[in-house]
Protein backbone atom coordinates (compact mmCIF):
# COMPACT_ATOMS: atom_id res chain seq x y z
CA UNK A 1 0.00 0.00 0.00
CA UNK A 2 0.89 3.52 -0.90
CA UNK A 3 0.81 7.40 0.59
CA UNK A 4 -1.79 8.04 -1.50
CA UNK A 5 -3.91 4.68 -0.68
CA UNK A 6 -3.28 5.56 3.03
CA UNK A 7 -4.13 8.76 2.85
CA UNK A 8 -7.44 8.39 1.18
CA UNK A 9 -8.21 5.74 3.73
CA UNK A 10 -8.03 7.75 6.68
CA UNK A 11 -9.23 11.16 4.86
CA UNK A 12 -13.02 9.74 4.25
CA UNK A 13 -13.43 8.33 7.38
CA UNK A 14 -12.42 11.08 9.49
CA UNK A 15 -14.47 13.89 6.56
CA UNK A 16 -17.37 11.95 8.05
CA UNK A 17 -16.55 11.78 11.26
CA UNK A 18 -15.77 15.76 11.66
CA UNK A 19 -19.60 16.26 9.54
CA UNK A 20 -21.09 13.70 11.88
CA UNK A 21 -19.82 15.93 14.77
CA UNK A 22 -20.96 18.83 13.09
CA UNK A 23 -24.38 17.38 12.62
CA UNK A 24 -24.64 16.62 16.56
CA UNK A 25 -23.78 20.27 17.11
CA UNK A 26 -25.99 21.84 15.46
CA UNK A 27 -28.82 19.47 16.80
CA UNK A 28 -27.86 20.11 20.39
CA UNK A 29 -27.78 23.67 19.42
CA UNK A 30 -31.11 23.64 18.07
CA UNK A 31 -32.56 22.10 20.69
CA UNK A 32 -31.39 24.07 23.32
CA UNK A 33 -33.01 27.30 21.13
CA UNK A 34 -36.55 25.46 20.59
CA UNK A 35 -36.71 24.77 24.43
CA UNK A 36 -35.31 27.48 25.61
CA UNK A 37 -37.71 30.00 27.81
CA UNK A 38 -39.14 32.73 26.00
CA UNK A 39 -38.03 36.11 27.40
CA UNK A 40 -40.00 38.03 29.49
CA UNK A 41 -41.14 41.45 28.30
CA UNK A 42 -40.19 43.97 30.09
CA UNK A 43 -42.97 45.83 33.12
CA UNK A 44 -44.81 48.29 31.04
CA UNK A 45 -43.57 51.36 32.11
CA UNK A 46 -46.49 54.34 33.59
CA UNK A 47 -47.56 56.79 32.56
CA UNK A 48 -48.19 60.08 34.01
CA UNK A 49 -51.64 61.38 34.12
CA UNK A 50 -52.63 65.11 35.76
CA UNK A 51 -54.84 64.52 38.49
CA UNK A 52 -55.39 66.39 41.61
CA UNK A 53 -56.94 63.05 43.70
CA UNK A 54 -56.27 59.76 42.97
CA UNK A 55 -59.02 57.27 42.99
CA UNK A 56 -58.95 53.42 43.77
CA UNK A 57 -60.49 52.34 40.16
CA UNK A 58 -57.11 53.78 38.76
CA UNK A 59 -54.79 51.52 41.07
CA UNK A 60 -53.75 48.36 40.29
CA UNK A 61 -52.68 45.95 42.56
CA UNK A 62 -51.02 42.49 43.24
CA UNK A 63 -52.23 40.44 46.55
CA UNK A 64 -49.76 38.06 47.68
CA UNK A 65 -49.80 35.59 50.25
CA UNK A 66 -46.51 35.74 52.51
CA UNK A 67 -47.25 33.45 55.03
CA UNK A 68 -49.11 30.08 55.02
CA UNK A 69 -53.12 31.32 55.65
CA UNK A 70 -55.16 29.49 52.89
CA UNK A 71 -57.04 31.62 51.10
CA UNK A 72 -55.67 35.39 53.01
CA UNK A 73 -54.59 36.98 49.69
CA UNK A 74 -58.12 35.60 47.57
CA UNK A 75 -59.72 37.33 50.42
CA UNK A 76 -58.16 40.03 51.25
CA UNK A 77 -58.34 40.87 47.28
CA UNK A 78 -62.26 40.58 47.32
CA UNK A 79 -61.94 43.02 49.60
CA UNK A 80 -60.12 45.29 47.71
CA UNK A 81 -61.89 44.82 44.48
CA UNK A 82 -65.28 45.78 46.33
CA UNK A 83 -63.34 49.11 47.07
CA UNK A 84 -62.22 49.78 43.22
CA UNK A 85 -58.92 48.60 42.90
CA UNK A 86 -58.06 46.90 40.01
CA UNK A 87 -56.30 43.53 41.23
CA UNK A 88 -53.89 42.01 38.53
CA UNK A 89 -52.31 38.99 40.56
CA UNK A 90 -53.61 36.97 43.33
CA UNK A 91 -51.48 34.55 44.24
CA UNK A 92 -47.89 33.42 46.73
CA UNK A 93 -44.94 35.59 47.20
CA UNK A 94 -41.62 33.22 47.78
CA UNK A 95 -41.05 36.44 50.70
CA UNK A 96 -41.89 35.41 53.97
CA UNK A 97 -43.61 38.15 55.73
CA UNK A 98 -45.52 38.58 59.02
CA UNK A 99 -47.97 41.35 58.82
CA UNK A 100 -48.70 43.63 55.93
CA UNK A 101 -46.37 44.96 53.66
CA UNK A 102 -47.12 47.44 50.94
CA UNK A 103 -44.22 47.29 48.04
CA UNK A 104 -44.15 50.20 45.18
CA UNK A 105 -41.98 52.65 43.54
CA UNK A 106 -41.67 54.94 46.00
CA UNK A 107 -42.95 54.77 49.46
CA UNK A 108 -44.28 58.58 49.26
CA UNK A 109 -46.58 57.68 45.99
CA UNK A 110 -49.64 58.36 46.12
CA UNK A 111 -50.64 54.41 45.06
CA UNK A 112 -48.91 53.73 47.69
CA UNK A 113 -49.68 55.91 50.33
CA UNK A 114 -53.63 54.84 48.93
CA UNK A 115 -53.07 51.28 49.10
CA UNK A 116 -51.52 51.75 52.23
CA UNK A 117 -54.68 53.69 54.46
CA UNK A 118 -56.60 50.40 53.74
CA UNK A 119 -54.69 48.47 56.43
CA UNK A 120 -53.88 48.72 59.77
CA UNK A 121 -49.82 49.77 60.56
CA UNK A 122 -48.54 48.42 57.60
CA UNK A 123 -45.21 48.28 56.69
CA UNK A 124 -44.14 50.31 53.52
CA UNK A 125 -41.24 49.88 51.11
CA UNK A 126 -40.03 50.72 48.17
CA UNK A 127 -38.25 49.12 44.88
CA UNK A 128 -38.59 51.49 42.40
CA UNK A 129 -40.22 49.60 40.11
CA UNK A 130 -41.35 51.17 36.56
CA UNK A 131 -45.02 49.97 36.17
CA UNK A 132 -45.99 51.68 39.58
CA UNK A 133 -48.06 48.80 40.44
CA UNK A 134 -48.23 48.06 44.27
CA UNK A 135 -47.69 44.67 46.15
CA UNK A 136 -49.57 43.74 49.11
CA UNK A 137 -47.87 41.04 50.95
CA UNK A 138 -49.54 39.31 53.70
CA UNK A 139 -47.70 37.28 56.27
CA UNK A 140 -49.22 34.76 59.05
CA UNK A 141 -49.79 37.98 62.06
CA UNK A 142 -52.01 39.20 59.44
CA UNK A 143 -54.83 40.13 61.64
CA UNK A 144 -58.11 39.00 59.67
CA UNK A 145 -60.60 40.85 61.89
CA UNK A 146 -58.33 44.20 62.28
CA UNK A 147 -55.94 44.20 59.46
CA UNK A 148 -58.08 46.40 57.21
CA UNK A 149 -59.17 49.87 57.91
CA UNK A 150 -62.85 50.05 58.78
CA UNK A 151 -63.12 52.83 56.75
CA UNK A 152 -60.56 53.13 53.77
CA UNK A 153 -60.67 55.89 51.83
CA UNK A 154 -62.03 56.03 48.35
CA UNK A 155 -59.07 58.37 46.80
CA UNK A 156 -56.21 60.39 47.88
CA UNK A 157 -54.91 63.91 47.10
CA UNK A 158 -51.78 63.99 44.53
CA UNK A 159 -50.10 66.96 46.03
CA UNK A 160 -47.85 67.48 42.73
CA UNK A 161 -51.11 67.40 40.20
CA UNK A 162 -49.41 64.52 38.55
CA UNK A 163 -49.27 60.66 39.25
CA UNK A 164 -47.76 57.88 37.21
CA UNK A 165 -50.21 54.85 36.38
CA UNK A 166 -49.10 51.67 33.96
CA UNK A 167 -50.09 52.31 31.09
CA UNK A 168 -53.20 50.19 30.50
CA UNK A 169 -54.85 51.48 33.74
CA UNK A 170 -54.71 55.15 33.27
CA UNK A 171 -58.31 55.20 31.93
CA UNK A 172 -59.46 51.46 32.89
CA UNK A 173 -62.68 51.03 35.16
CA UNK A 174 -62.15 48.61 38.18
CA UNK A 175 -62.31 44.59 37.88
CA UNK A 176 -65.80 43.56 38.84
CA UNK A 177 -66.40 41.92 41.88
CA UNK A 178 -67.90 37.67 41.90
CA UNK A 179 -71.09 37.09 42.85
Amino acid sequence: MDAKHVGRLISTPLTLLILVGLLVAGAIWGYKAVTAAVPVAPPPSCVPQPMTDLATSAVTVNVLNGGDIRGLANSVSEQLKAGGFMVATVGNTEERVLGTVIVGAVADDPEVQLVAAWFTNPEIRADGRPNHTVDVLLGNEYDTTAGMNPTPPASIQVPSGEVCLPGSTASATPTPTAG
